[in-house]
């Protein structure tokens, strides 16, 4: 953030981050920058006026269920420029992270791709796209947006997920995503035959295991996409934390080197936990798992049932122990 928002005055913007962090931009940003922040991860009020944190959950919104920030930046995008209302297919395909039939929010870019022509409704009640590539059906869109981001995050793959959102699909794009998933789902392969073989570690509140290296050379990202996947296995204690760890190198693509190597964690909440979670009796992840991280130097945000974070490689246990401390104490 130092470097962010040193250096000359400019408008600095954040797409899908920097509302967990609304109060570290205020006390970081020396040049007096304007900073619009476009997120829906749960936060807090801005009161800088230079700080714009245009978060549909300060209006009475869902970030996790009414609201992507694909929406969110597509909804500032257009009212700054209309004729931008052509991006709607790129909010579609961001809001397809969020389960279930589009609401909320959500429904306006759908209904603004309807009015030019670039989405149909099939049959059943779904989007298809009409334009340029309309075999390619939004959730396939999203999946391969996805891989690039995360499996490719250091080999040039979210240049490529940009091309794709502006130019199409194109067949390059596409052989190269295809050739990331297969090392994706190997990988995860991997992980799972080890996680039933060993079993997850458990602690009182918390139930954890650790990647390693086992997805080297992908981004911290993927260890957050199993840990959704695996809170759906059977053998995942349904009212205990989940928590995956991995080691991420310093490296940041096209910026520079971080001061030391970190460990990405990523907590899920099962259904039945998070319906605990949503009704007051056990505390959101979005609070006890940044707390965790703050404690070791490092930090984290995300919803009430998933969020994530970094902290120093060394600081596991102490992390663990935090985290299930804080996951112990009364939400009220």
């Amino acid at each position: 953030m130092k470097d962010v928002e040193g250096g000359s005055r400019r408008l600095i913007v954040f797409s899908d981050l920097g509302s967990g962090h609304v109060q570290l931009l205020e006390s970081q940003n020396r040049s007096r920058s304007i900073l619009v922040i476009l997120d829906h991860h749960d936060t807090s009020e801005s009161r800088d006026p230079l700080v714009h944190n245009l978060n549909p959950e300060l209006n009475g919104f869902s970030g996790e269920k009414d609201a992507s920030s694909s929406t969110v930046a597509y909804l500032f995008a257009k009212t700054v420029d209309p004729s931008l209302v052509t991006f709607a297919p790129l909010a579609i395909i961001g809001s397809t992270e969020i389960p279930g039939e589009a609401q909320g929010l959500n429904k306006i870019p759908i209904g603004d791709a309807e009015k030019t022509g670039a989405v149909k409704r099939t049959p059943k009640g779904s989007v298809k796209f009409d334009g340029a590539v309309p075999w390619l059906s939004p959730s396939r869109a999203s999946s391969i947006l996805n891989v690039l981001g995360s499996v490719g995050y250091y080999r040039g793959g979210p240049q490529l997920g940009l091309s794709a959102c502006i130019k199409g699909f194109e067949k390059q794009i596409l052989e190269t995503a295809k050739g990331l998933e297969e090392e994706r789902r190997n990988a995860n392969q991997r992980m799972m035959e080890k996680i039933r073989k060993e079993g997850l570690s458990q602690m009182k509140n918390i139930q954890w295991f650790h990647a390693r290296e086992n997805y080297k050379g992908m981004s911290g990202k993927v260890v957050g996409s199993f840990c959704s996947y695996l809170s759906y296995q059977r053998f995942v204690n349904p009212v205990k934390y989940l928590i995956g760890m991995m080691n991420v190198p310093p490296e940041v693509p096209g910026w520079g080197r971080l001061p030391s190597p970190l460990v990405k964690v990523s907590g899920r909440a099962s259904q039945p936990l998070a319906k605990m979670i949503e009704a007051g009796k056990r505390p959101p992840l979005s609070r006890i798992l940044p707390d965790s991280c703050a404690k070791l130097g490092g930090f984290g945000d995300g919803h009430t049932v998933a969020a994530s974070g970094v902290f120093p490689i060394g600081r596991e246990e102490a992390f663990l122990d935090a985290l299930d401390t804080l996951a112990t104490t009364d939400p009220s």
